[in-house]
């Protein structure tokens, strides 16, 4: 199963994915977080070194920064080194292309994908948490299968018709089907993550926090993903004020910290109820996670805090 979080920056998706993972290890599930985000904001939550691969960081939990962009970069480097060997002779054509692709929007997600796709269909873990970088990453990610396909199309189309070329001879043909061979199985790839994106064992959640902007940018990215294709399944609302009640709020004339607590409280009203709508519109569940007492920081205020994500009834599913 995988649990993949995305959002606004600064809404809170590192804390929630991190208490979900500790959740299921709790639960004695071999779970892997991994963070996407080059911020490593994923180290500073859990109050640990989190490396390049699988790191252990309790019981049952292994976590990794994920960095695509080097793997996409050496990726592309093998096959233009492959590339100037078989098409050097061919006037006008520039060999450093396919280096150019390696920045190519989407291509480090890519390759970012095909890890969690790989670690999925491993039997290593049970529970895959994807913690991605802010929404426009995420967005990217989503959308680079089907840019890479078409980029890599048009390379194909391009071998065609230089074989056609009359008289012109590859000089070697064993490298032509390995880099064709190779730029087909990705395209394959991109299929088989595009519907497991779409299966039952995928749970896309949506962070966001009661404010305009967050309301706005949710809002967005969910209409993205259902031009996509790709369905959501829950909006985890964060840092919401709790109504305190009529007792405490009565105090808000003589108590600045009741009036400074029932201003925020009242701004944030109007935006849940935008999320209540935005929810019932679109078949979704809502998820309200309160401010807490605490720093959900490190690995027992962390399970802690996965207690009130995980709660029964309105909790996370």
């Amino acid at each position: 199963m995988l649990y993949l979080f995305t959002g606004k920056g600064g809404v809170g998706k590192t804390t929630v994915s991190s208490a979900t993972a500790l959740h299921y290890a709790g639960l004695g599930k071999k779970t892997l977080l991994v963070s996407s985000d080059p911020a490593h904001s994923t180290d500073d939550v859990l109050q640990c070194k989190v490396g390049n691969k699988p790191t252990q960081i309790t019981d049952n939990l292994d976590a990794m920064n994920i960095n695509a962009e080097a793997q996409a970069k050496d990726f592309m480097s093998l096959i233009n080194d492959e590339v100037k060997g078989m098409m050097g002779n061919v006037p006008g054509f520039d060999p450093e292309m396919f280096m150019d692709m390696a920045g190519f929007p989407g291509m480090d997600e890519y390759f970012g994908m095909e890890l969690i796709h790989r670690y999925m269909k491993s039997e290593d873990y049970e529970i895959i948490v994807f913690d991605t970088a802010p929404t426009g990453h995420t967005m990217k990610m989503l959308t680079a299968p089907d840019a890479i396909r078409s980029f890599i199309l048009r390379i194909l189309r391009m071998k065609t018709k230089i074989e056609n070329i009359k008289g012109f001879i590859f000089r070697k043909k064993s490298q032509t089907e390995k880099i064709v061979k190779e730029l087909e199985a990705i395209c394959e790839r991109i299929d088989e993550f595009k519907e497991l994106l779409s299966s039952s064992s995928v749970s896309i959640n949506l962070v966001s926090i009661a404010t305009e902007a967050g309301y706005q940018e949710c809002a967005r990215t969910l209409k993205f993903l259902h031009h996509i294709k790709i369905p959501v399944r829950q909006i985890i609302i964060n840092n919401i004020i709790p109504d305190f009640g009529e007792e405490v709020w009565a105090t808000v004339g003589e108590n600045p910290a009741s009036a400074l607590t029932h201003r925020n409280f009242t701004i944030q009203q109007p935006y849940i109820q935008k999320y209540r709508e935005l929810v019932k519109e679109n078949k979704l569940r809502m998820v309200g996670l309160t401010v807490v007492p605490f720093e959900p920081i490190g690995i027992m205020p962390l399970t802690k805090f996965a207690t009130l994500v995980w709660k029964d009834g309105s909790g996370m599913k």
